[in-house]
């Protein structure tokens, strides 16, 4: 490392603190004075990044120019300045400590200036909800009206960094609120892309299946798995479609519906067409591979309206996205 990296560091540190506990991010450390308010970790979560100035007109879908959609091990960190320090002041901070390990910073805005979306229109609210990414759920917290004061009168600043290592990207999105009445806030996201476990999916067997259709007229399956955003079917479904197959073939007068389920991210409308499209695939992949009867499947999708847990943490959203076979 050379002298000029050594003392950058060494400024950084003096700013901000080295990791007062296990819940901050090693990487990104915390600005001295401050409070964690709430933090949590997911293994593995998608997340919606805004790396540039972002169109208006598109920005509710989180899609165009400006947006990146990453995978990866998700840490959400929330910490409330000490008095006296703006978010200015916390943003420069982290740029430089971020920058002295290696990171580039390609993005920062402050909704007062306008240069958060592409057409200079301000939307302080807007902006602001968009760079959290519905992270606003907050475990155990001391401060319950804390995301009240996040936004507040909608003043804030944003910045995007990250970090290219040969075990993946690691993302940071770090959204400040300037609302002084009520305490200076932020929200950090640190996203490290890299592979997923896998083997998790267990397979539910025909008998099974049929089993669970005897007794309560419909089974729920989370062996199929769709791309992002897609309805297209990851080839690592086909074990679980092949049960379904089986059983349809074991019992022929046995007729389904098959209804599509997602979670909640994204609008209503989106959801809604996302759950039919994956609905249909799962039908025509019965019918064109496995050779089942069109007639004795419908397809149908009920998008985020119909939640079996909580769409507030990964492992219940993981719930939410299902297929459910509905004897009809």
């Amino acid at each position: 490392m050379n002298k000029i990296a050594i003392a950058l560091i060494a400024i950084a540190a003096s700013w901000l603190s080295l990791p007062a506990s296990a819940q901050d991010h090693p990487l990104l450390g915390r600005f001295e004075g401050a409070k964690q308010v709430g933090y949590k970790v997911s293994t593995f979560d998608e997340a919606n990044i805004i790396t540039g100035p972002i169109d208006e007109k598109r920005s509710r879908q989180q899609s165009g120019p400006g947006w990146e959609t990453v995978e990866g091990k998700v840490f959400t960190l929330y910490y409330k300045l000490p008095p006296g320090r703006t978010g200015l002041e916390a943003l420069r901070n982290y740029q430089q400590a971020l920058t002295a390990q290696g990171f580039e910073v390609p993005f920062t805005c402050s909704t007062a200036s306008g240069n958060c979306f592409t057409d200079g229109q301000k939307y302080p609210g807007l902006f602001l909800g968009l760079a959290l990414d519905g992270a606003t759920d907050l475990p155990k917290l001391e401060l319950g009206d804390f995301v009240r004061n996040f936004f507040g009168d909608g003043a804030g600043r944003y910045l995007y960094a990250k970090l290219n290592r040969p075990g993946g990207t690691v993302h940071v999105s770090l959204a400040f609120s300037e609302q002084e009445s009520r305490g200076r806030t932020v929200i950090a996201r640190v996203i490290e892309t890299g592979k997923m476990e896998t083997g998790k999916i267990q397979v539910v067997d025909a008998s099974q299946l049929g089993k669970e259709i005897d007794q309560t007229g419909k089974a729920t399956v989370y062996g199929i798995l769709f791309d992002f955003n897609k309805a297209d079917i990851k080839p690592e479904s086909q074990p679980q479609l092949k049960q379904i197959a089986d059983l349809l073939a074991k019992a022929p007068s046995l007729q389904l519906n098959v209804v599509g389920h997602t979670d909640n991210q994204g609008g209503g409308p989106y959801n809604l067409k996302l759950s039919d499209s994956r609905a249909f695939s799962v039908v025509a992949e019965l019918v064109t591979r496995y050779g089942i009867d069109r007639s004795r499947l419908t397809p149908s999708g009920k998008g985020l309206e119909q939640p079996v847990a909580s769409n507030a943490d990964e492992a219940g959203r993981a719930l939410n996205r299902r297929v459910e076979l509905i004897r009809r």
